[in-house]
């Protein structure tokens, strides 16, 4: 296993398959949501309530605010060029939904949290359906629903068993919920346990798993993706003790499947299945890939990432004071 950690000007070679170009910066900001609904067309938001949009796989940039507010945009779901969901965080209504039809120009406000409200990640569905996930009140669950893009409600009785005293999110990369082969799938924090809720499109109620990822205040599940509603792999871990292990589990058919730590310190942010179905995770120490058929990590940057999303053949990563970066799968 081969990782060299060393930038070099505007690339970062750091193995004989994978070189890490950085992009031209979109803003001097803290980069946290990256969606890329296809090759050229990207996405990217974070804080000072900045979101950019590119057109030519990162090498241009359009930047927008949709308020005046300085939210920090910590999710993205880009439908298309011209249409976008971006999720603030915060209490005392910064948790917010805007949502633009035309590239960025104008943003409307779709929903605004109430002052005790605080929301984490955000998912959407190719039918228009959205969740979002948001910490506990009062030992209630606290979700947001739209069927269509347009109205959001609060969804409290969504979940099959009640909520841990303190359970919520972590909102380090959006990707504490996620939909994909039709299955929304979510990972909670800060309790005892740190558990999966998930769903087939067909089923009123999310049903819940024990998992055994690093559980406790501050810590538990970062980014979830499911394969199936019985094929799953999380990642998070401990913010306050980056010791603190597993901060990667698969569950598969009623069994969690051990899996090597992958070469970066800390909890992890964010997870990422590259279209080659490599496993990709980033954090504040960097990024490193997952060769399945080898069953090794390769770290490829030690830039502070917190984010990232893959289509067709490219991956784009997002992090700290303005880093943009892009690479082939299989470098090709």
């Amino acid at each position: 296993m081969l990782a060299l950690n060393a930038f070099l000007s505007a690339t970062v070679l750091l193995s004989s398959s994978v070189t890490v170009e950085t992009l031209p910066a979109a803003a001097a900001v803290n980069w946290i949501g990256v969606s890329a609904p296809s090759p050229d067309v990207v996405w990217v938001s974070g804080s000072d309530a900045t979101i950019g949009r590119s057109l030519d796989g990162g090498q241009t940039w359009n930047i927008s605010k949709p308020s005046t507010t300085a939210l920090e945009f910590r999710d993205i779901e880009a439908l298309d060029s011209n249409q976008a969901y971006a999720l603030s965080i915060g209490e005392n209504g910064n948790s917010r939904v805007y949502y633009t039809s035309n590239g960025g120009e104008s943003w409307l406000l779709r929903y605004r949290a109430s002052g005790e409200q605080f929301l984490n990640c955000m998912a959407t569905a190719p039918s228009g359906e959205a969740w979002i996930t948001g910490d506990t009140i009062d030992g209630r669950w606290d979700m947001v629903r739209s069927a269509d893009g347009r109205n959001w409600l609060t969804a409290r009785n969504a979940i099959g068993q009640a909520p841990q005293a303190g359970e919520g999110g972590l909102a380090a990369s959006g990707g504490c919920i996620r939909f994909n082969n039709d299955v929304w799938a979510i990972g909670t924090a800060n309790a005892t346990v740190a558990r999966v809720l998930y769903k087939g499109v067909t089923r009123i109620r999310f049903q819940v798993l024990d998992t055994p990822i690093a559980a406790g205040p501050a810590a538990g599940i970062a980014s979830v993706w499911p394969y199936s509603d019985k094929h799953m792999i999380m990642v998070g871990g401990d913010l306050n003790h980056p010791e603190a292990r597993p901060r990667i589990a698969e569950y598969k058919d009623g069994d969690f499947i051990d899996w090597p730590e992958p070469p970066l310190d800390g909890a992890l942010y964010s997870l990422t299945i590259t279209p080659s179905s490599d496993v990709l995770v980033t954090n504040p120490s960097g990024a490193a890939l997952h060769n399945a058929s080898t069953n090794e990590w390769t770290q490829i940057s030690d830039a502070n990432i917190w984010n990232s999303a893959c289509v067709a053949d490219h991956c784009y990563l997002v992090g700290k004071e303005g880093y943009i970066g892009k690479f082939t799968v299989n470098g090709e």
